[in-house]
């Protein structure tokens, strides 16, 4: 048990009740996506999130389901579970339960049916009739040919091949009859197709794992998957937990699927206090406790809990202390948490997460709200970045790299501070952490994928650089805890969590939108195209393209008078709310009548520069970060599932210049740099993507002069010149570039130094 300088009330662990969030998370499954937000959704379905459970080991062969893949942490298809569940629910509230197969090249499958070890055919076995090619057949040069020909082909389901001589002849087979020996004096091979491509259904996906777990769960103990005894236990499970309450909830309160989920999320966490006694946490789990506290929460909020609340209080009181001490950590970079990048991520929360358990504590005189709001800034301070993550390839940067723009953030620490940051919000009610998760998502998240096609979620990174020239294969590379592929685009670069963990990213953040308030009302946190249902059956329909427009048609149909809460962003210092001035930074109030209540938000955003470490800056305009894209030639180093532009493995390599400075007056920034407004494209189409890699819907024009001096360091882009950087180096002539969203680049530059002036001026900083 560690020894803490955290203050708590001695009777906190008996509480008849925790203290209520100020706001209330809507179920999973309240609200319709639409616009670009449904496309993007559904290009996560159509891409890994979908086909994870096609081809993937460690989540279509799982521990989980009773296979052997998702050994060792048993974490892979508990972190896809979080994501695959609420975004099935999201597809169906608009009408989507069925997306269409993959056809073209169909490499086998890890871990069913076929063994990739074996041989390609049957030597001296035969099938007659059923030819696609013909009775005469067509040459091939290898039996793989004639195989991979076969599996190319949704109607093909076996092959012969007549192997005596080269060319070989080959015969393709529409249906699979009794075999039989090959004639004497003929040479016959004859092998079956690997697994024909089905369509992808989400719903279906998600039913299967989760009637699976719930039918072998632990009916002694209550315990939940595998089981292992050992202080890391706990960690496992823990996603699972996220996903059954997700499950429950867009099932609908009072189902049998409802009651059977949230009864196995309780037994599960009572039989873990009963093992925390004697086995207390370590590692994963000890660092990553606010998660299974959260999941408590939950089941005491929605009165499932029953005669068992004070155990759950009491199990979250026993989390807290033996968990991580991340109020240290936060304040002081000191005690037993320590430095990986996706525990910082998820910590994020835990402060708001405790205080609801405990609202009078305090570590060092600070309250928990006030330790929330401080952790963001000391993280922002020592390892921020632009995206408005931080640096952490694995581990928060060494000195000296704390905020260097080519060092790199995991893709699984974006998409669990996105998720914490939500939290914190919910709980506290302070708009500055929407507005980060806001940020996060519009930019970290959309620019950790890359695609020769456009913007479908195939192909991922390790880690996300803010300045990246290239994503090859680094050796030596400027990060220092991750493999040499980390920077890479593909299936699981350097290591598999983030290919399981993504999938919550954009699913979570859509169900975020929208709360419910406890004086009757609605709060709209998030701005993104959807409709979100209350509790009473009134709705929330937000009516916008934001963050490529600039203004939200937020309609309110209600079942009674009642108060609209919107979140003025902290950027938008002239944002309006139908014609009257908003406060930026703030929650505005309004009032809703029975019936249809319309209020316009108009944003009114400027272009602006954020300064960083030696006067670099990085250039934004509402809640978009911009950059320069760099033109990429992608090579294919491995091919894994789908047609040959799917889940592959890629380097880019870098086409187009990128030593620039930026030549503006940081105190007139819209003189230098101009915006154009393309419109939203029409997503309806195949290949239009809302974080597209081409036909952007927003650009800046900026000035630049070239800086031939601004080199490479360890295979990536040096930290950018001090500015003024045309001041004491030689800088080319004026000219002009194009800058596009963050999100929307594969490699790009997203911080540089400024040619002619020093820094940001004082008054016109935004601190993040």
């Amino acid at each position: 048990m560690r020894a803490s300088s955290l203050l708590l009330v001695a009777a906190a662990a008996s509480a008849s009740s925790l203290t209520p969030s100020a706001y209330k998370t809507l179920p999973v499954g309240s609200v319709t996506p639409k616009g670009w937000l449904l496309k993007q959704l559904q290009l996560q379905a159509d891409g890994l999130s979908g086909h994870l459970a096609q081809f993937w080991n460690d989540v279509m062969n799982s521990v989980w389901i009773g296979g052997g893949g998702d050994g060792g942490l048993h974490e892979r298809t508990p972190y896809w579970l979080n994501g695959i569940v609420p975004l099935a629910f999201l597809l169906k509230k608009a009408g989507i339960e069925e997306l269409d197969p993959v056809v073209g090249i169909w490499k086998a499958p890890w871990g069913r049916v076929f063994d990739p070890e074996s041989a390609i055919c049957v030597n001296g076995t035969d099938l007659y009739g059923s030819d696609i090619a013909g009775d005469t057949g067509y040459s091939v040069d290898t039996e793989l040919q004639c195989r991979d020909d076969c599996q190319g082909r949704p109607d093909c389901h076996g092959f012969v091949v007549d192997n005596c001589a080269v060319p070989m002849t080959c015969w393709l087979k529409a249906s699979l009859g009794p075999t039989r020996e090959a004639t004497e004096g003929t040479c016959r091979c004859y092998g079956k197709n690997t697994p024909k491509p089905v369509p992808v259904n989400p719903m279906a996906q998600v039913e299967e794992y989760m009637s699976y777990i719930l039918s072998h769960l632990d009916t002694t103990t209550g315990w939940l998957g595998p089981s292992h005894d050992d202080c890391g236990q706990y960690w496992g499970p823990s996603n699972v937990l996220f996903a059954l309450i997700y499950y429950a909830e867009g099932s609908g309160v009072g189902s049998a699927k409802y009651n059977t989920a949230t009864q196995a999320v309780l037994s599960h966490l009572l039989e873990q206090k009963r093992r925390m006694v004697t086995k207390p946490m370590c590692s994963w789990a000890k660092q990553r406790w606010m998660d299974q506290a959260l999941s408590a929460e939950w089941l005491i909020d929605n009165g499932v809990a029953g005669d068992s609340e004070a155990d759950l209080l009491e199990l979250i009181g026993m989390l807290q202390d033996q968990g991580s001490n991340w109020d240290q950590w936060f304040e002081h970079w000191t005690g037993d948490a320590g430095a990986h990048n996706v525990n910082n991520a998820q910590a994020f929360k835990s402060s708001a997460v405790y205080y609801r358990y405990n609202s009078s504590a305090t570590f060092e005189g600070h309250t928990m709200p006030e330790l929330s709001k401080r952790r963001m800034a000391n993280m922002d301070a020592t390892y921020g970045i632009p995206t408005g993550m931080f640096n952490g390839d694995e581990l928060l940067p060494e000195p000296g790299y704390e905020r260097h723009p080519s060092r790199g953030i995991e893709l699984c620490g974006v998409v669990e501070a996105m998720f914490s940051y939500n939290t914190m919000f919910a709980i506290h009610g302070d708009p500055a952490f929407a507005d980060r998760a806001e940020r996060i998502a519009y930019n970290a998240l959309p620019a950790t994928w890359a695609s020769p096609t456009g913007g479908d979620m195939w192909a991922h990174q390790y880690l996300q650089a803010i300045n990246e020239i290239n994503a090859v294969k680094a050796t030596p590379s400027i990060w220092t805890h991750d493999n040499e592929y980390s920077e890479t685009y593909g299936l699981e670069p350097n290591y598999g969590c983030c290919t399981a963990n993504f999938n919550q990213g954009w699913p979570k953040f859509a169900n975020m939108l929208v709360y419910s308030t406890h004086d009757n009302g609605a709060a709209v946190a998030l701005y993104a195209p959807a409709k979100a249902e209350l509790p009473d059956g009134s709705t929330v329909d937000i009516q916008t393209e934001y963050p490529f427009e600039d203004s939200a048609t937020i309609v309110v149909t209600s079942t009674k008078h009642r108060p609209v809460y919107l979140r003025i962003p902290a950027w938008a210092m002239q944002a309006t709310v139908n014609g009257a001035a908003a406060t930026a930074g703030s929650m505005w109030k309004g009032k809703a009548s029975k019936g249809e209540t319309t209020f316009v938000i108009e944003f009114n955003p400027s272009t602006r520069l954020e300064e960083w470490d030696n006067g670099a800056v990085s250039v934004h305009r509402g809640q978009l970060l911009y950059a320069l894209p760099i033109g990429a030639n992608y090579t294919v180093y491995a091919h894994h599932f789908g047609t040959d532009t799917q889940s592959n493995d890629y380097y880019l390599y870098p086409q187009t210049a990128w030593q620039y400075a930026l030549d503006v007056d940081p105190s007139n920034v819209e003189d230098s740099i101009a915006f154009q407004s393309a419109g939203v494209p029409d997503y309806s189409k195949v290949g239009v993507a809302p974080f597209n890699h081409s036909g952007w819907p927003t650009t800046l024009t900026a000035k630049v002069r070239s800086l031939d001096s601004w080199g490479e360091e360890k295979n990536s882009a040096a930290r950018p010149p001090t500015s003024p950087a045309c001041k004491s180096q030689e800088c080319g002539s004026q000219e002009e570039v194009t800058l596009v969203p963050f999100g929307g680049t594969e490699l790009r530059i997203g911080e540089w130094p400024l040619a002619n002036f020093a820094g940001v001026q004082t008054e016109s900083k935004i601190v993040i």
